[in-house]
């Protein structure tokens, strides 16, 4: 029941039915488990035991489920199991000493409650425990069947006439399952409620990427490619207190102010930089190992490809997407805490510069780690914030913790500020800074309740999908004819490949390998950026952010929200509906 705190605006009437589906989902599992250990009736003692065991793991489940939903405000899903089941995950999550001895605490007291239970049921007499378990069917197997039918009963009608108010408050209670009558209604009485737009794709299908042919230009534009991307860095602490280097480097660079990346997650703002591409694609080309044009490009061009990244790209699994076809071409072996990994990231960096053969272009990609974790050496304590524990499970908008944990991360970005000082002063050493295109840029931002939600991948705010962009052009570049306010239009992540392709000199429009746009043409104009996460999708323009469930059976969360402000506004859906069938068109595009 305490999932149901984290509905707001609740009425009697959005209340009472979620209410009873909490308990509804509660009965359903257990009838199911119920139906599971039938068979094994025939011994007392070992259905008690199993029935404990079970007990204790869904309730560890729960809690989980509980400190995650929390947070993000989400479920465990495929992203979690993934964290669970892949070896390589740990190198992104650091969950500090406290936690974890919470988390066992808790699991100690399950056991030896069912300790004590078990011993209870068997001090007892088969004919007492028989007696004790039938006075309880007979009280609560009525009311339990009328609340379950009930409730199921009531989110069937609420999806036939579209209650939204009631149907979106479900989206709290875990493992629920929707019952709806619109097939039987339609079938019965030809009655069909008025369509939502379901924003999902079919991730079985095979994909038609690119769409044509990657044609390269007789006299193609080879100069050097430098991106620089550290982890959850928000676009609002890109200034002159916290990152005066990359401040001063924006003197011979174009700004972007509105930029948004591809996603509020490491893999999806990654695939979306990577490819230029919507990131519910992620889950396609994945399951078809299909390598990005960039790097096609890239490599008949004859360039020198790095990647050097401070967290291991097995997990995303960015060597079975990303970089699928350059795996020789990766560093991402490095030991420490993430800063110690950033520093050894760098060095490795500021090495492989002089190895470089002066006679071919450079593409190197440095991915660092830091601000995702928080993580800094002690000297670089700019901002105060206090050395003791802290657990991230509790942290709240109001708690004493939040402004020192803002602290730590603005400390964990001014330590990658001076990093990326260091490979920037390298390629001036080296004769590699004016004739190069040199990026920054990050994954996702950070939110620390400035919206209502903590960390990323849980909202689509500005903390969360503002990132910087920041792009110098190579000095014999000069033909740049940018739209006019530039710095403040819209721009995604799907944007940066089809501008450095388009300035490499390839023929093909943009459209036959991306969602993008050439940032640095004249005719350059968004009205929406696209967003997306495991859950969710996203539509950002201007003024309003426009989120909608990626699962069928959710297809009427839909959200609208206020840009500046994140609030949820009372439409339940975007007005614009071209906008709308050109999001769709995008994310089926490159599918057959």
């Amino acid at each position: 029941m305490v999932f149901l705190i984290y509905n707001d605006d609740y009425t009697i009437i959005t209340f009472l039915p979620v209410f009873f589906g909490a308990i509804s989902s509660a009965i359903l599992l257990y009838i199911l488990i119920y139906i599971c250990l039938y068979i094994f009736k025939f011994t007392n003692k070992l259905i008690i035991y199993m029935s404990s065991f079970i007990f204790v793991l869904i309730n560890i489940s729960l809690i989980v489920d509980f400190l995650i939903f929390r947070l993000y405000k989400f479920h465990i899903n495929a992203m979690v199991l993934n964290i669970i089941t892949s070896p390589d995950a740990m190198d992104s999550i650091e969950l500090g000493v406290f936690p974890v001895v919470v988390f066992l605490s808790i699991i100690i007291s399950f056991i030896f409650f069912e300790i004590y239970f078990i011993k209870k049921i068997l001090s007892r007499t088969a004919e007492e425990n028989l007696a004790i378990n039938k006075k309880m069917n007979n009280l609560l197997t009525i009311p339990f069947i009328l609340i379950f039918l009930g409730e199921k009963l009531t989110y069937g009608v609420a999806t036939l006439i579209n209650k939204n108010e009631i149907i979106t408050k479900f989206k709290v209670i875990p493992l629920y399952q929707p019952l709806t009558f619109n097939r039987l209604a339609a079938k019965l009485f030809d009655y069909k409620p008025v369509p939502k737009v379901e924003n999902t794709i079919n991730r079985k299908a095979s994909l038609n990427y690119p769409l044509n042919p990657i044609i390269l230009s007789e006299n193609s534009n080879k100069f050097n490619i430098f991106i620089f991307a550290s982890d959850a860095v928000r676009n609002s602490v890109i200034n002159r207190d916290v990152t005066p280097n990359i401040e001063e480097f924006k003197k011979d660079a174009y700004t972007f102010n509105n930029h948004h990346s591809g996603g509020n997650a490491t893999r999806f703002g990654i695939f979306s930089l990577i490819y230029g591409i919507n990131s519910t694609y992620w889950f396609n080309f994945l399951s078809s190992t299909q390598k990005p044009v960039l790097f096609d490009v890239l490599k008949q061009l004859d360039y020198q490809i790095d990647i050097i990244s401070s967290t291991n790209t097995n997990w995303p699994e960015f060597r079975k997407t990303c970089y699928i076809d350059i795996l020789g071409s990766i560093k991402d072996d490095f030991n420490g805490k993430p800063w110690e990994k950033d520093k050894q990231s760098t060095e490795y960096f500021l090495n492989i510069i002089d190895k470089y053969k002066k006679d071919k272009p450079i593409f190197s990609f440095v991915f660092l780690d830091a601000p995702h974790g928080y993580s800094y050496p002690k000297e670089f304590n700019k901002f105060k914030a206090s050395d003791t524990n802290i657990n991230y499970l509790t942290v709240s908008k109001d708690g004493k913790d939040i402004k020192s944990v803002f602290s730590r991360y603005k400390n964990s970005v001014n330590y990658n500020d001076a990093l990326f000082l260091k490979m920037i002063n390298k390629l001036k050493e080296n004769n590699l800074y004016e004739n190069s295109m040199i990026i920054y840029t990050s994954d996702h931002g950070q939110e620390f309740y400035e919206y209502g939600f903590f960390g990323h991948n849980s909202s689509f705010s500005k903390a969360q999908t503002n990132s910087p962009l920041i792009i110098k052009l190579p000095k014999n570049i000069n033909n740049i004819n940018l739209p006019d306010n530039y710095a403040n239009n819209l721009t995604s992540h799907n944007d940066i490949v089809p501008s450095i392709l388009s300035m490499i000199g390839i023929k093909n429009n943009p459209e036959d390998y991306s969602n993008g746009q050439n940032l640095f043409s004249k005719d350059f104009k968004r009205d929406f950026v696209f967003s997306a996460n495991w859950n969710n999708n996203a539509i950002i323009t201007n003024d309003f952010i426009y989120v909608f469930s990626n699962s069928p059976n959710k297809m009427f969360n839909n959200e609208v929200r206020d840009k500046n402000t994140y609030k949820k506004l009372k439409e339940t859906s975007p007005t614009n509906t071209k906008m709308i069938l050109s999001i769709m068109n995008e994310n089926r595009k490159f599918l057959k």
